[in-house]
């Protein structure tokens, strides 16, 4: 509307802003339930993998690790939505309570002062009128003017007459308190009596005569106030008009509308008016008007007031509510928490425990009955048929423990084998190391002393894994033990031939389908040096040659592996056969399993999401010499191996180069200036460069990882590895053997073959 002044009320705002927050507490809470939803997809995922005895993904290892530290943020999560909860009830209980008596207020309020000014406005038109009928003098309506202090919200009050006979001569004011009034008046000063209006009103005075003079044609005056509404025809006066001022003149039923729709809400006024009729003799006539002008301001500021207490109230008793909610939502969130870290720290020792027997009597006591109780048994069953299990499968599977004893390693002081093992003579000098992967497997390697002189080696891969892999490599270990048990270094001696055709023989009619034996067996005279090879499918002898600086290789003839063949066929394709080579002084013999060379590494984007190589072609390897484009996956390498031990003898320093690694800043360097050349030297540096190899720092936000590693080779990269703060500093105890500890904030790439090599020094 044309003229008026829009007023914004801040209860409005404050509206509007706690429904903005019921709608954020209401994403919040959805948010909340989603990833609740998730969790719980995922806590199930990993009881199925515990059930079924696969290995948990790292994922999910990291999600078990780091649910204990999610118990602070349950209490949280408990505490929020408790508050999310009783802060949204509170809100749909006082948000319309807040508007019904805030509305029922306003109406009140105005009620009261359309009450007042009315019954002021009648009081002063009828008084007036009776005066001026009896002949009063025009000055005593000054008098009336007194009467608007029982108004408080008034404006002024302004009292007229109009000359008798005379529609357009103007109103005459006899009586005011508008403090405005020169700007509305005909002289300098306001002279009562003399003054003339002009205001808003005063171009209606011509019509309102017309009008009482039509209404008034039966010889009865129909007299209409401007705050009353008539049946039939309107007079053409009820509407409102503007004032000088921009502000509306309104009759009762203008106001009425205005009042409630806010449009003089804040700093609007409203102006009251009644003609004066004076009763003659000649009839009834229009004598003047009396005009009242209320503010709103004063029933807007009492609103504002009332409706800053009542939503102080609110607020209080809403803090108070959400304060015991809170109390209410940590007391059940330790209720709930407890059991929780209870059957966590459970699940965490199933985790950790490779031996599931050892978890007999184990088991979680919760005392509530409900779900969680409900959840505690059912693992608690879990457990007793993982230890049945375990303890069903002792009598019939070799363990890794006893599948180290046929492999000659150093022994810690309970006599549990450890890692490494080492053989000192006046002319050689023997290390070895093995770590297997998960379960057992089929590599071994084995050195007898025959003489003083003599050494009888052997390095064997049994293909495939478990149960059968395990007993192929021990009746082999077996067969190699007693054949150079009464071992004589005559003629017959050297025909270590006879000894491949005995465990050829035997697998063979073992009928494995898919199982054989490739190995290597080697007599080794340290005085000369001289090196007598037999192999069985493992044709490949590397050795590092002093006198060149570097490794090198010897390709042996081809010969099938144990057990794939009967001797008699093996004899039609040339046979077991025995070949020799030489080392010289200084030289170093090394036999390794494929594990070393084969160890994987997966291709990773800077999301650290699998890829695969989408390199352009430029050889048969592809442009990076190791990988083919398409593959998703990089092994060690030949090329790696031969590096390490070059940099190692040479006491250089050797770069480990990773393709397609998200960490694309990293160089890794292994610095071996300090070496002093040793054989355990050369084997742990491959071992160690074989473990970063497999090693990545995961992504931020990724949560807590650990990488299980022997003490030997931490030593060696503590020593050697320049990165070795960046990835291996922060470490972590393994809890049942002091010869391991856990990197933290790493993950690793599965190790899937043993790592099993064998140096071998001739002085």
């Amino acid at each position: 509307m044309e003229g008026t002044r829009t007023v914004f009320n801040g209860t409005v705002l404050v509206a509007a802003s706690l429904v903005l927050l019921v709608f954020a507490l209401l994403a919040a809470l959805i948010k909340m339930i989603a990833a609740r939803i998730g969790d719980r997809a995922h806590s199930r995922a990993a009881a199925e993998a515990l059930l079924s005895g696969d290995i948990m993904p790292g994922e999910k290892q990291r999600r078990a690790r780091s649910a204990g530290h999610r118990g602070s943020g349950l209490s949280l999560k408990l505490a929020f939505f408790t508050i999310a909860l009783m802060l949204l009830v509170v809100l749909m209980i006082s948000l319309p309570l807040f508007a019904w008596i805030s509305r029922n207020r306003r109406e009140i309020l105005y009620e009261s002062l359309k009450t007042r000014s009315l019954v002021l406005v009648e009081g002063l038109a009828a008084s007036a009128g009776d005066w001026l009928s009896q002949g009063g003098y025009p000055w005593q309506l000054e008098r009336l003017s007194e009467r608007g202090i029982i108004v408080p919200e008034a404006r002024y009050l302004t009292i007229t007459t109009i000359r008798p006979g005379s529609r357009s001569s103007g109103e005459v004011i006899w009586a005011t308190n508008d403090p405005d009034i020169l700007g509305k008046i005909n002289t300098a000063r306001f002279e009562p009596g003399v003054s003339l209006l002009n205001d808003a009103l005063s171009p209606r005075v011509e019509a309102m005569v017309r009008e009482l003079e039509w209404r008034a044609g039966g010889g009865r005056l129909a007299i209409m106030p401007g705050w009353m509404q008539e049946t039939g025809t309107e007079p053409s006066w009820v509407s409102g008009i503007p004032d000088s001022g921009g502000n509306f003149v309104w009759d009762l039923a203008s106001f009425t509308a205005a009042l409630f729709s806010g449009s003089i809400e804040g700093t609007g006024v409203c102006i009251f008016y009644r003609p004066i009729v004076v009763r003659g003799d000649d009839g009834d006539r229009l004598g003047g008007i009396v005009r009242l002008e209320v503010s709103a301001e004063p029933i807007s500021a009492e609103l504002r007031w009332y409706q800053t207490s009542l939503l102080e109230l609110i607020f209080t008793v809403a803090g108070a509510a959400i304060a015991i909610g809170i109390t209410g939502a940590l007391l059940l969130s330790s209720l709930i928490i407890l059991p929780i870290r209870k059957l966590v720290s459970h699940v965490e020792l199933i985790r950790d425990t490779e031996n599931m027997a050892s978890l007999e009597g184990a088991g979680i006591t919760i005392k509530t009955r409900d779900e969680i109780a409900l959840l505690g048994n059912t693992i608690n069953d879990m457990t007793r048929a993982l230890v049945r299990a375990a303890q069903a499968s002792q009598d019939l599977t070799i363990g890794k423990e006893l599948q180290k004893k046929f492999i000659p390693l150093d022994t810690d002081r309970t006599g549990s084998k450890l890692t490494t093992g080492c053989k000192e003579t006046p002319l050689a000098r023997f290390f070895g190391y093995y770590e297997g992967a998960k379960g057992v497997s089929g590599d071994y390697f084995d050195y007898l002393d025959l003489d003083g002189r003599y050494f009888a080696v052997i390095k064997c891969d049994v293909a495939g894994k478990g149960v059968p892999a395990a007993l192929i490599m021990v009746q082999v270990a077996t067969m190699f033990l007693n054949f150079f048990n009464n071992w004589d270094a005559g003629t017959e001696g050297t025909r270590i031939e006879k000894a491949v055709y005995q465990i050829n023989e035997f697998i063979e009619a073992l009928g494995f389908a898919g199982r054989f034996a490739a190995f290597s067996l080697c007599l080794f005279d340290s005085q000369t040096g001289l090196l007598r090879f037999c192999n069985a499918g493992d044709n490949v002898v590397h050795w590092f040659d002093a006198s060149a600086g570097s490794m090198r290789e010897l390709t042996l003839r081809e010969t099938p592996a144990a057990g794939v063949l009967p001797n008699f066929l093996v004899d039609s394709r040339g046979g077991y056969t025995v070949e020799t080579m030489h080392l010289d002084h200084g030289d170093m013999l090394f036999l390794y399993t494929d594990g070393i060379e084969e160890a994987k590494r997966k291709f990773r984007d800077e999301k650290y999401r699998e890829i695969a190589c989408a390199e352009p072609i430029t050889g048969a390897r592809g442009n990076h010499g190791n990988h083919r484009p398409g593959e998703s996956v990089e092994e060690l390498g030949r090329t790696r191996v031969e590096g390490i031990v070059n940099a190692v003898m040479n006491r250089e320093t050797w770069s480990l180069h990773k393709y397609h690694n998200p960490e694309k800043d990293d160089e890794l360097t292994f610095d071996f200036s300090s070496c002093a050349g040793a054989v355990e030297e050369a084997v742990l540096a491959l071992v160690s460069a074989e473990k970063i190899f497999r090693i990545y720092r995961p992504r931020a936000g990724d949560g807590s990882q650990r990488v299980l590693t022997d003490r030997k080779v931490d030593g060696f990269l503590k020593k050697h590895f320049r990165q070795y703060g960046k990835y291996c500093s922060r470490q972590v105890e393994h809890a049942e053997n002091s010869h391991y500890v856990y990197y933290t904030g790493v993950n690793e790439d599965p190790q899937y073959d043993d790592i099993t090599i064998l140096g071998i020094l001739r002085k």
